[in-house]
């Protein structure tokens, strides 16, 4: 797996409040019951992501989440980031060899610095909108093929 669970997690919860009516309040059970999330897990998840100014949380019995910006705006990047620290993948050997640079490369270096770049790459070049667009897609060929 490219990412961690958590990060699965938070792309699955930042498309459903992309699908939801703008500036919409939605209540955490909610999105933790409708995409099959834990509950403590997700909240772990929000949290950080409210931190990062991804998403707005209202306290309260008609609290709830909703995105902060438009779903245009968003990428998954800069959801993916926050939770598994994309960014410091650069420092990261793909065989787990302490000392892997340009300098000192292990075996895979070369193509693992291709493969994080086209990783990057494309968690930027897609944002939230664009996740919607193509699971209503994928959502009608679906019912239309009788595939579910």
């Amino acid at each position: 797996m490219l990412y961690s669970k958590a990060a699965e997690y938070a792309i699955r919860a930042m498309v459903y409040l992309a699908e939801q009516t703008e500036g919409e309040l939605i209540q955490l059970k909610d999105v933790a019951e409708k995409e099959d999330i834990p509950f403590h897990f997700l909240a772990k998840t929000m949290q950080i992501l409210s931190r990062k100014g991804l998403v707005r949380s209202h306290r309260g019995p008609r609290g709830g989440f909703c995105l902060s910006r438009p779903p245009e705006e968003i990428t998954l990047y800069d959801i993916v980031d926050p939770i598994d620290h994309i960014a410091n993948y650069d420092e990261i050997c793909i065989l787990g060899i302490d000392v892997c640079s340009d300098e000192a490369a292990c075996p895979l270096h070369d193509d693992w610095t291709k493969i994080r770049a086209q990783i990057r790459l494309t968690l930027e070049g897609k944002n939230l909108a664009q996740m919607v667009g193509k699971l209503e897609e994928k959502r009608r060929l679906v019912k239309e093929k009788g595939l579910n």
